[in-house]
């Protein structure tokens, strides 16, 4: 190559790949390293009999990392309620409740027929690209195995919130919705504010709880709630941050940030504090239900395997062993389909 009359050297784009792949390398050879370390860190940050003593501030600083606090009392606004049939097991309605004056969070409401006061209020969380209608069997194939129908046959209130979730394509078990949005460019603009995605749809989850417990046919001291995969992961992390929520049910979602680190299950410094396992003691000494299938496409079931233990040694601390369960079972990405789980998390 010339350049101002001088021959410059040329050489063959591949001739120093060696210290590029070095580099590459490395950089995964230290995050190695620092997963070790903050293993070490995290167990020593709060173990099980540090938890027992100090649960709510553990509680405190969980909430302050997502940066939920900034959802507090954010909105003035009145939840909306609108009806829109009925069928051989409940009414329906669409509600919308407001995070913060400028967003509208939206659900669907599900009240058996015969439903009377003291009915439990459930949250059922659908997945990634998934909808409250496809959770709750209303608009065609899904791979829920019947979540929703299986609360309501139980003769509990359901509500099932719709996340920044749903799937823009048609696919085999999510509808096409065509609204597009960027999940992770909006995590980014909120953490620039202190806060996150999770926080965000977990307030809006909290103001389902509040629109839930006003219903006359609901006990307010009777609320669970139950997921599929990131239905699974809100399960853990919004009954972690509110303690109205009495018992859990968490399908298709436990494993290691060390694994899956997604944008939006991360948190600053989150590998020193609260990974899986201390986001589900936060759930300790109430009931958790935690299930995952050894066909799962999605997630490997052995990094849950070794999780839960972790989880489990929290709740025996608080002496309420007979509080937490683990579910492996020989199916995918779905709910299973015996009903332990979700009798497990009614029978309180």
């Amino acid at each position: 190559m010339l350049y101002d009359g001088n021959n410059i050297w040329e050489d063959e784009p591949s001739s120093s790949d060696g210290y590029r792949r070095d580099y590459a390398d490395g950089i995964n050879q230290y995050i190695d390293i620092c997963n070790k370390r903050a293993a070490r860190r995290r167990a020593d940050y709060m173990t099980p009999e540090k938890l027992t003593h100090d649960l709510e501030k553990y509680r405190r600083e969980f909430i302050e990392m997502i940066g939920l606090d900034a959802f507090t009392n954010a909105s003035s606004r009145n939840h909306e309620k609108i009806y829109v049939g009925s069928d051989d097991v409940c009414r329906i309605y669409r509600i919308t409740v407001y995070i913060t004056d400028e967003i509208p969070l939206y659900a669907m409401l599900f009240i058996p027929h015969g439903a009377e006061k003291g009915a439990p209020l459930v949250i059922a969380q659908h997945r990634g690209g998934g909808t409250p209608e496809l959770c709750a069997d209303l608009n065609g194939k899904n791979n829920y195995n019947h979540m929703v129908q299986r609360v309501l046959k139980r003769g509990a209130v359901v509500i099932a919130p719709q996340l920044l979730l749903w799937s823009v394509k048609e696919q085999e078990f999510q509808r096409g919705h065509d609204i597009a949005y960027d999940r992770q460019k909006i995590n980014n603009s909120l953490k620039r504010f202190g806060t996150s995605i999770t926080a965000l749809e977990i307030a809006g989850i909290r103001r389902c709880i509040d629109f839930g417990c006003e219903i006359p046919e609901t006990d307010e001291s009777k609320v669970s709630m139950i997921g599929l995969s990131y239905g699974g992961y809100y399960t853990m992390h919004t009954m972690a941050a509110d303690m109205r929520i009495k018992a859990g049910y968490a399908a298709g979602f436990l494993n290691s940030r060390d694994v899956y680190d997604w944008q939006d299950w991360t948190y600053p410094s989150s590998a020193f504090k609260f990974q899986d396992a201390e986001t589900a003691a936060l759930c300790a000494p109430r009931k958790l239900y935690i299930t995952v299938g050894k066909e799962d496409a999605v997630f490997d079931w052995k990094s849950a395997v070794s999780e839960f233990e972790r989880v489990r040694k929290y709740f025996c601390a608080f002496g309420a062993e007979d509080n937490i369960r683990f579910n492996l079972w020989e199916g995918g990405h779905t709910l299973p389909d015996d009903d332990e789980g979700i009798d497990f998390i009614l029978s309180y």
